[in-house]
């Protein structure tokens, strides 16, 4: 039982007086993105998956700053139409980015922030017309996007939720004309993380 304790006692000693003495962390990792696309005479939603790698510099225990670059791609079509229809929109984006560490033990909650330039690829969609069946195919736009990020630091993982916020993306409404629309993501993920070079 002595010994139990004590191995519980040594356990939780490396939780909490582990700081994040290392001057680098690199990490990547995935996870499922929740996206929506609002500004058409038609809004779109879908679920899909995500990506990314990021390389931080630890200027403090608590302050980070770095970038990150990521990827998602989710089908999006309007809940009245079958999904079958639509290909999967693709988004990268390439941004900086600062978190801040809530303490200096292993298990650290934080906050962060990011912005970057966002390319957006809405997925091709086929219009059902017997007579005139049509594809409408859209082109690539890039715009400046925002990303909101809550999240637990483990040490050598973490759990986040990210909500990326991409406004401007020119696509085309029912009539075919150019409208800039909202595209939204809350993404949940995990990232691995490699930390090194001693403080």
């Amino acid at each position: 039982m002595k010994k139990l304790i004590f191995i519980l006692f040594l356990s939780l000693m490396g939780i909490t007086t582990y700081a994040q003495d290392k001057l680098f962390t690199i990490g990547f990792g995935g996870g499922i993105s929740n996206v929506s696309e609002k500004g058409t005479d038609l809004d779109m939603y879908g679920l899909g998956g995500n990506y990314h790698a990021l390389a931080l510099f630890n200027i403090t225990p608590k302050l980070s700053i770095g970038a990150e670059y990521s990827g998602t791609y989710a089908v999006l079509a309007p809940e009245s139409l079958d999904k079958s229809n639509f290909e999967a929109t693709k988004f990268k984006h390439f941004s900086g980015k600062v978190l801040y560490n809530f303490g200096e033990s292993r298990l650290r909650p934080y906050i962060g922030f990011g912005v970057g330039s966002y390319s957006v690829t809405p997925g091709k969609m086929n219009i059902e017309d017997s007579n005139n069946p049509v594809v409408l195919t859209f082109n690539k736009s890039t715009t400046v996007g925002y990303a909101p990020e809550f999240g637990v630091n483990f040490g050598w993982f973490s759990l986040a939720a990210i909500y990326h916020i991409v406004p401007d993306v020119e696509v085309y409404n029912a009539d075919y004309k150019a409208v800039n629309v909202n595209y939204n993501s809350l993404e949940f993920r995990t990232t691995f993380n490699i930390n090194f070079a001693q403080r």
